[in-house]
């Protein structure tokens, strides 16, 4: 809704500074000879855009719902304008356009300007202070993270894998960044042990300095057609690439060994990464490198097809037919079924794609979706409930509370099944959610902690 007010407060400053169009419209309301129909129309119209705003418990706390409210009440007194004071109005409207271009054009200034207060807020409500970390009446936290990006469930069920994000622009520093082990009983983080074998899954010539630092981001994990568990990570330091690992148990501990890389074109950020048992992998290509904040919110703003899914076929990259959007980000792949599930974060949808037809099934409306997990039949996803406006002071937080959704859908027909919303809690700005043993856990792309809810 915050793009409908977007674009009808946009239209609506261009229309009023055509004469000839608004001069023929009020010349046919100052010739009607009974205005009171329309002003009881108009009334009952304000009427029913509050009914809509109020539906919701806290709806003032909702930019589009409080706008829809602000509108209602515009209307009844516009409404009963028109009821008492016909004569009035078109005695108004007659000064108005022997002036009309000093009447019209602050109007104008004031609707684009509220166009665009509109389009960069969301949230209206408090904020609660969350740089302590403890769990609270809302949501339970593990605290001892550095922005834990993505999660895996690994084959024991249980330990999950946490891919910390080192960050890139224009969000934040490429800071070095890696993998942590969390057992999920005991809810302890362990640091995993790396070491670095023969490179057998990457290609011949990329090459890795055992000293050379990480900057991870997706991760996805899979046990390939020879028995092997292979772990893809999304690589942002020194330079692009998709890092190769091979996950193995000795005695009770996990570690990985490191077994090749990919180079990716370094004039682009990768985000996601989903397997084939054969090896081969889907990738989604975010945006390109030197992006700025402002056109990232240009982007957010107009949603440009700014990268697509790419395919590794063990040789080269190939680009995925129709999977071009704004800002592909999770991928996860079912592939019994040939289907890839794709989360456009500034498209705000998720889509599911057809990898033998090479074309979307369906798709969902998701506000910023990012990582999404394959559990039995459905898919889950997180979703942000405000806009880069609200978000501003969270930067430079350790943490933030701004509210989320975490949504799961049907695998088939990305109809809902169930939500949680979050608000007011003791974690915020959500990139994955994995459901494992009736909780689900979710991770955040800025913070020091993981959250888990018990799943209803």
């Amino acid at each position: 809704m915050n793009y409908f007010y977007f674009i009808a407060f946009l239209t609506l400053s261009i229309l009023i500074l055509i004469k000839p169009l608004t001069k023929n419209i009020a010349n046919k309301f100052i010739q009607l000879k009974n205005v009171k129909p329309i002003g009881y129309l108009t009334i009952l119209l304000g009427i029913s855009c509050i009914a809509v705003a109020v539906n919701q418990s806290e709806w003032y706390q909702t930019m589009w719902m409080f706008v829809t409210f602000i509108i209602g009440l515009l209307l009844i007194v516009r409404g009963l304008a028109l009821i008492f004071f016909a004569k009035h109005i078109k005695s108004l409207l007659e000064k108005i356009f022997n002036h009309y271009f000093k009447w019209m054009v602050p109007i104008s200034s004031v609707l684009i300007f509220l166009a665009f207060v509109i389009i960069s807020r969301d949230y209206l409500g408090p904020e609660k202070n969350i740089e302590v970390c403890q769990s609270d009446e809302i949501i339970d936290v593990v605290c001892g993270f550095k922005n834990p990006e993505d999660i895996v469930v690994l084959p024991d069920d249980e330990w999950m894998l946490i891919s910390e994000f080192g960050g890139i622009d224009p969000f934040g520093k490429d800071a070095s960044s890696f993998l942590k082990l969390f057992n999920i009983k005991a809810k302890k983080i362990v640091d995993i042990e790396l070491t670095f074998g023969t490179n057998e899954w990457g290609q011949d010539d990329c090459k890795r300095n055992e000293n050379e630092s990480f900057n991870t981001h997706g991760i996805d994990l899979i046990k390939r057609n020879d028995g092997k568990y292979q772990l893809g990570v999304i690589n942002h330091k020194p330079r692009e690439t998709v890092e190769m690992f091979e996950l193995v148990k000795k005695d009770k501990d996990w570690e990985i060994e490191w077994r090749g890389c990919i180079v990716a074109d370094p004039e682009i950020y990768l985000n996601d990464i989903a397997f084939l048992k054969n090896g081969n992998f889907f990738t989604t290509y975010m945006f390109d490198r030197g992006l700025t904040w402002n056109r990232w919110l240009l982007d957010v703003l107009f949603k440009p097809n700014t990268g697509h899914v790419k395919y590794w076929d063990g040789r080269d990259f190939s680009i995925l037919e129709g999977s071009s959007g704004s800002q592909p980000n999770g991928i996860s792949l079912d592939e019994e079924s040939g289907t890839l599930y794709i989360a456009y974060n500034t498209g705000d949808y998720v889509k599911s794609y057809d990898i033998n037809k090479k074309e979307i099934k369906n798709a969902f409306f998701v506000q910023s979706p990012d990582n999404i997990t394959i559990k039995d039949g459905s898919i889950w996803v997180t979703e942000l409930n405000h806009q880069p406006g609200d978000s501003s002071t969270c930067i430079e937080s350790i943490a933030c509370s701004l509210p989320f959704t975490i949504i799961e859908l049907d695998k088939d027909t990305l109809k809902m099944i169930s939500k949680y919303k979050i608000k007011e809690s003791a974690f915020g700005l959500p990139t994955v959610a994995v459901p494992h043993d009736n909780y689900v856990y979710i991770g955040s792309f800025h913070a020091d902690r993981i959250a888990y809810l018990p799943i209803r």
